[in-house]
């Protein structure tokens, strides 16, 4: 079975989602990990979203391991865009 891939755009939303419903940056921090998403991919807005006739598999790869206090001071930059 062959599922898509989100592109760099739907990840950058769905991290700010998340990040709009995280009551704080442990929170925060515990969805990016459970979604697999990054606290940059949030902050950084890709460049615009491919026609779709252009979109082409995120072929990333294994992401690298981050340690809890790199995940919690990410988030809390992430938070910190939203002025909180």
């Amino acid at each position: 079975m062959n599922v898509a891939q989100p592109n760099k755009w739907q990840r950058h939303r769905a991290a700010r989602a998340m990040a709009h419903y995280a009551s704080d940056a442990a929170e925060l921090a515990e969805f990016l990990e459970m979604a697999g998403l990054t606290a940059e991919e949030g902050k950084f807005v890709p460049e615009e979203e491919p026609e779709p006739e252009q979109r082409v598999p995120d072929d990333r790869g294994e992401e690298p391991k981050v340690a809890p206090e790199e995940l919690r001071r990410l988030a809390n930059v992430l938070l910190a865009s939203y002025g909180r």
